[in-house]
């Protein structure tokens, strides 16, 4: 009897729990003023009141990120004319600290005039071993599924046609809720990440 040969393609997937190890707090800095110079001036003095704050606090990193400046528009209810009422400037500010310390350099940032926040990010420096894991559960997968599918088909596995890898980000957010500097530091409680791998497998099938 002619053997017939085919493929056989299944998915397999691997999740690692992990506590994250970094945390990166993310502040913003809002002014408006007059005048777009006058807006400037007001938000630069203001982020290096926030830079000196935070930069005092432990950390492994603080940089500026998105300086801006915007008119103030507003709408003539009658005529619908628009004019200029103003200028607002903007300049963001992000530590990265260790997770236990992103509380208190919140606060502090907050304290010293920062006015926005997109939120805290927390993640590993460096997940390549919790990757390399999750990858070898993800074949693993794959494989047991290709085994169990080609044994109730009735068809031999010959061995891998093609191996496809699909990752998957590893990211968790802290959204703050107020931009209020309080005496008791803001609690920050991160759940931990899952590193996630995906992969395809296509085996050469023959029976």
């Amino acid at each position: 009897m002619k053997e017939k040969y085919g493929t056989l393609q299944v998915t397999g997937t691997g999740d690692i729990k992990v506590a994250p190890d970094e945390a990166v707090v993310k502040l913003r800095v809002l002014t408006e003023g007059k005048t777009a110079s006058e807006a400037v001036a007001m938000a630069a003095k203001q982020t290096d009141a926030v830079l000196k704050a935070v930069s005092a606090q432990p950390n492994h990193g603080v940089t500026t990120t998105g300086l801006g400046v915007s008119p103030v528009i507003t709408y003539d209810p009658k005529t619908n004319v628009p004019s200029i009422v103003g200028f607002r400037a903007s300049n963001g500010v992000q530590i990265r600290t260790k997770v236990s310390y992103a509380g208190q350099v919140f606060d502090a940032g907050v304290k010293a005039g920062a006015n926005q926040s997109s939120g805290i990010d927390f993640r590993l420096q460096d997940e390549t071993p919790f990757r390399e894991d999750a990858l070898r559960m993800a074949v693993k997968a794959a494989c047991k599924e290709a085994r169990l599918v080609a044994k109730s088909a009735d068809v031999e596995i010959e061995g891998p046609e093609m191996i496809e890898i699909d990752p998957r980000p590893t990211q968790l957010f802290y959204r703050a809720q107020a931009l209020e500097a309080k005496s008791v530091a803001t609690p920050v409680i991160p759940e931990d990440l899952t590193v996630s791998a995906s992969v395809q497998i296509k085996f050469r099938t023959k029976g």
